[in-house]
């Protein structure tokens, strides 16, 4: 017996997926995307930091240098609250697909990663913080460790490119150890 999916039904549970934070989909896909309260976290910081000026203003004693001053420090918590929830990076059927926060989505084939560097930075009293960056002919693309997807995307690269091409700076994960 043949079972048939409505769309409604299959798009419920891809959106269920998204909110749950998956990075795995159904349809055997990897996504990484920032974390879910950035933008969040980048537009209150601005609104607070808008507060300081108006303070000033509505006591009479903001002058138009330091409005500017003001306006150019508020300006890149603004562009990254509304533009980095852009970023992400798609790998299904051995394609990647990125879409940066600026500029047009581009893709790649597996077989096009010419390098990869893993950086590890051991830090006591943040944890591990880690980062890989894909090199594909001129382009590349940089995952962090906080992004929603990112190890099942290095788990994905690290199967997928020839060992040779895979460059580790810094101390490797303790799952690298244990296969040595």
């Amino acid at each position: 017996m043949r079972r048939v999916y409505s769309k409604a039904r299959g798009s419920a549970r891809r959106a269920e997926g998204r909110r749950s934070g998956a990075s795995l989909t159904m349809d055997g896909s990897i996504t990484v995307t920032i974390p879910k309260g950035f933008a969040q976290f980048m537009l209150g910081g601005a609104a607070l930091l808008c507060l300081v000026p108006v303070g000033f203003a509505l006591a009479g004693e903001l002058p138009p240098a330091g409005a500017v001053i003001f306006a150019l420090l508020i300006a890149p918590f603004i562009i990254a609250g509304v533009l980095w929830p852009r970023f992400r990076v798609v790998v299904r059927q051995g394609a990647v697909i990125v879409r940066p926060c600026f500029g047009r989505a581009w893709q790649f084939e597996v077989a096009d990663i010419t390098r990869v560097v893993r950086r590890v930075n051991p830090n006591s009293s943040t944890g591990e913080l880690a980062k890989m960056t894909v090199w594909a002919g001129r382009r590349r693309v940089s995952v962090e460790a906080l992004m929603r997807g990112s190890e099942a995307f290095w788990t994905y690269i690290e199967r997928n490119v020839d060992p040779g091409r895979i460059i580790t700076k810094g101390r490797a994960r303790a799952s690298d150890q244990d296969a040595l």
